[in-house]
């Protein structure tokens, strides 16, 4: 049965890919992971030997892998080793987006970063807006991910095309359970991290609660930082998006000491 979230004018309403002609920096590594024939998708990894996770980053729309190059130190400074990953089409990645495809890109990727020791344990998950869906997915079906951070995720896709003129009236039970992240975030039971900015008016507050409420996991935080929106996170005062994910991070070194 065909579905109105691989139609066409659904996804070219959710996406907005660009392209990406930066070289990395000269210590990263790049990586391409077959996602379908002909179609490759790129991620690039930052090595970090000392980092105490692996940190896999599902990126927000419009953006691309290389916006990360210059604040991965950040990160590695939280003791972990980041790998940006992009959608079809983005950046250096082949092919078509859409939201099926990202949802399946991203366990194909997690796979192959897994089975070829790129991506070494504990592996903690981030999606940031349009890539917290890549990281709800992957988290709801791979029990062995160690953790979950999602930053000014959105809990339903259907508000995203709605504000640019596509209407969707109805939604059926297969649909919801694919592509709703607050129905999908049930399923997530790692240690999560919520976080989203209380002036965000492209994706409200209220969805970061929502997913919040929904969320499967016994350990569960939710941050809404003051004074920043959606795209200004990293820029809320004395340091609180760093902060929030450090205080994260050390509880689950807490836990795993219990």
């Amino acid at each position: 049965m065909s579905s109105v979230f691989d139609s066409k004018q659904f996804n070219e309403n959710l996406f907005f890919p660009r392209p990406d002609p930066l070289p990395g920096p000269p210590d990263c590594e790049e990586i391409y992971v077959q996602v379908d024939e002909n179609v490759s998708v790129h991620c690039r990894k930052h090595p970090a030997p000392q980092a105490r996770l692996s940190l896999l980053f599902f990126h927000g729309n419009g953006e691309v892998v290389s916006d990360y190059d210059d604040i991965v130190q950040a990160f590695t400074a939280l003791g972990m080793e980041m790998t940006v990953c992009d959608y079809r089409g983005y950046g250096k990645s082949g092919g078509t987006p859409s939201l099926r495809n990202s949802l399946e890109d991203a366990r194909t990727i997690y796979q192959y970063l897994k089975d070829n020791a790129i991506l070494r344990s504990p592996v903690c998950v981030m999606g940031r807006s349009l890539g917290a869906a890549s990281a709800i997915e992957l988290c709801s079906r791979f029990s062995e991910i160690s953790a979950c951070i999602i930053e000014s995720g959105y809990a339903d896709p259907i508000p995203l095309v709605e504000r640019r003129g596509l209407r969707i009236d109805q939604t059926t039970p297969e649909e919801d359970a694919l592509f709703n992240n607050s129905l999908k975030i049930k399923n997530v039971h790692c240690p999560l991290l919520i976080m989203h900015g209380e002036d965000d008016f492209l994706i409200l507050p209220k969805e970061a609660n929502l997913n919040y409420t929904q969320a499967g996991s016994k350990s569960k935080t939710l941050e809404i930082l003051e004074g920043v929106g959606h795209n200004d996170m990293m820029m809320a005062e004395n340091g609180g998006y760093f902060s929030a994910m450090r205080r994260f991070l050390e509880s689950l070194s807490q836990g795993n000491r219990q």
